[in-house]
């Protein structure tokens, strides 16, 4: 992984994780209804960066966030699901949940599930950046097969 930081191996605190029932009024979008994992990240640092999953040895996942790299993989982002994050949007309203993170929280789960190692590597880029990297990443290596070509 030329010019990447191996972060380390993702962790759970638990696997198969059901979404929380459905608030009144609401449906999940495609990708809302799990099972997810409470997936544990190794410590990353708070700049924002490309990032790459890797299964067993194969990069499975590239992504870029202009956020700290610790909040993407973090908590607010793939490694804890929250039920809104499973949430279609409402008709007229920007208000549904994070399909990506549910989608590859959920592609964790079946990894781990089946006893794969999953490593997150990184490399730090400035804000404006990232996504110009992914995508050169992706012209040089081809696009990995968690990658969706309507990702945005």
């Amino acid at each position: 992984m030329e010019g990447f930081v191996r972060a380390g191996i993702v962790g759970h605190a638990g696997l198969n994780v059901a979404p929380m029932p459905l608030a009144a009024g609401r449906e999940r979008h495609s990708y809302g209804a799990g099972p997810f994992a409470k997936l544990l990240m190794p410590p990353l640092p708070g700049e924002p960066g490309l990032y790459l999953w890797e299964e067993n040895g194969e990069v499975v996942y590239v992504g870029q966030t202009r956020t700290p790299l610790s909040v993407r993989l973090g908590s607010q982002g793939y490694s804890t699901i929250s039920n809104y994050n499973t949430f279609a949007p409402q008709a007229g309203r920007r208000n549904g949940g994070q399909q990506t993170n549910c989608r590859v929280n959920a592609l964790a789960n079946r990894a781990l599930n089946a006893g794969h190692t999953l490593v997150i590597w990184y490399r730090t880029t400035t804000a404006e950046s990232a996504r110009a990297e992914e995508s050169l990443w992706m012209q040089r290596f081809g696009r990995p097969p968690w990658n969706l070509l309507d990702e945005r």
